[in-house]
C-alpha cells in the first residue's frame, strides 16, 4: 500500500499543480456576457459557468477550512485566509462576489488553495496522510433542487469510486470518515467535475472547448462527463 500511496501523491501533486491553469484556459474562451447563462434541463445546466467557478473556488475551503482545520493547524499548517462566515451566510457552497468579484480573482484564489494542497502532500508523510482524518456528515433524508439525486446517494457512489480512505460508517448512516489523502483527492475530483460542467455549458452555447480533462473520479461516470 505504501507504494500505491506514493504513486498517488505524485499524481495528485501533478494534477493540482496544473488544474488552475486548465480552469484559466477554459474560462479564457468563455465570453463574459455568457457567464451567467443557465437552463433548466439538463440538470447540470442549472448552475451557470460563474456559479460553477464560485463552487470550484469554494470546494477546498469547505473541506480544509470547514472539516480539516482542527487536524491541520496543530501540525503547523497555515491555511490561506478566507472569510468563511460570509461564505456560510450565503449558500455555503460558493464564494460570493463581495469576497472575490470576478473570474481572475476566483482562479487566483483557487490556485492558492491548490498550492496549499500540494504543500500538504509534500510536508506530510504517506502514513500521516492516512492517519489524519475528518468526518463528512451527509443528511440521509435531504434533497437538493439543483441535483437529480439525494446527497446521500451521491456520497455512497463516491465512496465506492475512492480507491481507499473513505467509507460510510456501517453503524452511523451518513457518517463518512475520510483520510486526509482522500480529502485532497476529493478536492481534485470535484474541480475536474465542475470544470467539465463548464465545458458542457459551452457546448450548449456553441462555444469551443479549450482543454482535455483526465477521466478521473466523477468523470469516469458517463452522466458527469457526456
Amino acid at each position: 500500500m505504501s507504494d500505491t500511496i506514493r504513486e498517488e501523491i505524485s499524481r495528485l501533486r501533478k494534477g493540482l499543480t496544473g488544474t488552475a491553469d486548465l480552469v484559466a484556459v477554459e474560462f479564457g474562451g468563455f465570453p463574459e456576457d455568457q457567464l451567467n447563462f443557465t437552463q433548466d434541463k439538463p440538470v447540470w445546466a442549472r448552475w451557470s459557468a460563474d456559479t460553477q467557478l464560485r463552487h470550484m473556488a469554494c470546494v477546498p475551503c469547505r473541506w480544509l477550512h470547514g472539516l480539516c482545520r482542527e487536524i491541520l493547524e496543530p501540525r503547523g499548517h497555515r491555511l490561506p485566509e478566507m472569510d468563511m462566515e460570509t461564505v456560510n451566510a450565503g449558500t455555503g457552497r460558493h464564494i460570493p462576489p463581495e469576497i472575490l468579484p470576478d473570474v481572475d480573482s476566483l482562479i487566483a484564489f483557487m490556485r492558492e488553495m491548490h498550492v496549499f494542497c500540494v504543500e500538504l502532500l509534500d510536508k506530510e508523510t504517506p502514513a500521516s496522510l492516512r492517519e489524519l482524518k475528518c468526518l463528512r456528515l451527509v443528511d440521509v433524508e435531504a434533497w437538493r433542487e439543483d441535483s437529480p439525486e439525494r446527497p446521500i446517494d451521491l456520497w455512497r457512489m463516491l465512496a465506492k469510486l475512492h480507491p481507499y480512505g473513505v467509507h460510510e460508517d456501517p453503524d452511523s448512516p451518513g457518517n463518512f470518515p475520510m483520510e486526509l489523502i482522500a480529502v485532497i483527492r476529493q478536492i481534485y475530483w470535484e474541480t475536474l467535475a465542475h470544470l467539465r460542467s463548464v465545458q458542457r455549458l459551452k457546448g450548449l452555447l456553441g462555444l469551443l472547448v479549450e482543454v482535455d480533462l483526465p477521466r478521473e473520479g466523477y468523470l469516469t461516470i458517463s452522466k458527469f462527463y457526456d
